[in-house]
């Protein structure tokens, strides 16, 4: 049966309409416009929005869901769709077949296997040894569900040229999580996205300071050496402009840098911990992202770094350069769903308005995807994926977590 959401404000992801309503069928959009404007059919099962506002289901573009304990809680925070960066096959097959039986949690976008060369750099890595193995590899990856790909910290050039033609012959995203390769040879080489904020910045550092660790976590590396970086001169502008030019969905995840400053808070994402994930993070496997050995010159150190990767998030959007909403959901006190609004929060410090960060979250999206106009915005042919919230959302991005209602695949969850 088709069924419209009526009495409130659609912001479409391009616009905002009022009195507005959604149309949808099924899983899927048919109509979004003025409620003005039109008489329903008497068939159109009628839901009252009672003076809310209509936006489109929120999108994690970095998260880990072989680590996820709790998937509901993505739903409880609006976010319906989320791009895994790594995790088994299996663990995304699942996770898919749930979510089709209609379990609770989002869809999950896959960027395969992270790809390195020579030697795997993480447990669910792949490596190549030379890049005539990379078409059968990303075929294999499409055929287990692929929706893009990632390379990883080992990749070297020739590996991230083979990957990036491939997958642009195949019309699917290349992003990168990248330690050897300047971000400026792969926008050259045509990627389609960067992660992380030290990963885009790496190239401006005139040498990385090395880190002990035997002594200390080598979390402090992405903090170590940034933290005199100016956002400022001849290099940082030929950066932005040639990731303007490129058109790259660059997802800073500044999340992860919060993390030692927030992560032993009771609510590090402005919602209580639960005690499960508390438990969770307690466990010895996430030392790697701990602050075991740090000394308070460490901590100066984190600080400082974070407010270069603000600033330079700022100069991003200064030079319009698209900027995605990512977390790495779920490192220490990275809470699913409820990260993804402190995300927009930091993306708000940077200067966005509370519009431009609820388009990285939902547009911006979708282009990482290359999925735009299928899920991210309100309009014919999209997934009937939506949130609707008690307040606008347009005047505070705080007001996006007003939720009160989480629609998935056209069904209220």
């Amino acid at each position: 049966m088709p069924t419209a959401i009526v009495n409130v404000t659609v912001w479409t992801g391009s616009q905002t309409i009022s009195p507005g309503f959604v149309l949808w069928e099924g899983e899927t959009v048919t109509d979004v416009g003025r409620a003005d404007l039109v008489r329903f059919s008497s068939s159109v099962k009628m839901v009252d929005g009672r003076g809310g506002w209509v936006i489109p289901g929120l999108m994690d573009l970095h998260v880990h869901v072989d680590e996820v304990k709790t998937p509901e809680m993505f739903l409880r925070y609006g976010v319906t769709s989320v791009r895994d960066m790594g995790s088994a096959p299996k663990v995304i097959a699942e996770w898919r077949a749930r979510w089709k039986r209609g379990e609770r949690r989002p869809y999950v976008y896959w960027t395969g296997r992270n790809i390195d060369t020579g030697k795997p750099s993480w447990w669910e890595a792949v490596a190549v040894k030379r890049p005539s193995e990379v078409p059968g590899l990303l075929e294999h990856l499409r055929k287990l569900g692929a929706d893009g790909f990632k390379l990883y910290v080992n990749a070297d050039r020739a590996t991230a040229e083979a990957v990036i033609d491939y997958a642009r012959w195949k019309g699917l995203p290349v992003t990168a999580h990248h330690e050897t390769l300047r971000a400026s040879d792969l926008m050259r080489l045509g990627i389609h996205g960067i992660e992380h904020a030290h990963c885009l910045l790496h190239e401006l550092l005139p040498s990385r300071p090395r880190i002990d660790e035997k002594r200390k976590s080598g979390y402090l590396r992405v903090f170590a050496g940034f933290e005199r970086l100016s956002a400022e001169g001849e290099q940082v502008r030929r950066l932005m402009e040639l990731a303007y030019a490129t058109s790259i969905v660059w997802t800073p995840t500044l999340s992860l840098y919060d993390i030692p400053r927030r992560w032993k808070e009771v609510s590090p994402a402005g919602v209580p911990l639960p005690a499960s994930w508390r438990e969770e993070w307690s466990r010895d496997y996430w030392d790697f992202l701990s602050t075991r050995g740090w000394t308070p010159a460490d901590f100066r150190t984190a600080e400082r770094a974070v407010d270069v990767y603000k600033r330079f998030v700022r100069e991003a959007k200064r030079y319009r350069v698209l900027v995605g909403a990512g977390t790495d959901t779920p490192a220490p006190g990275v809470l699913p769903g409820a990260a993804l609004h402190h995300e927009l929060r930091l993306l708000a410090e940077c200067g966005f308005t509370p519009e431009e960060a609820l388009r990285a979250a939902t547009v911006v999206a979708a282009r990482a995807l290359r999925l735009e106009g299928k899920v991210g915005s309100l309009q014919p042919g999209a997934r009937a994926d939506f949130v609707l919230l008690e307040r606008n959302p347009l005047e505070r991005v705080e007001n996006l977590t007003s939720i009160r209602k989480v629609y998935l695949r056209g069904r209220q969850v």
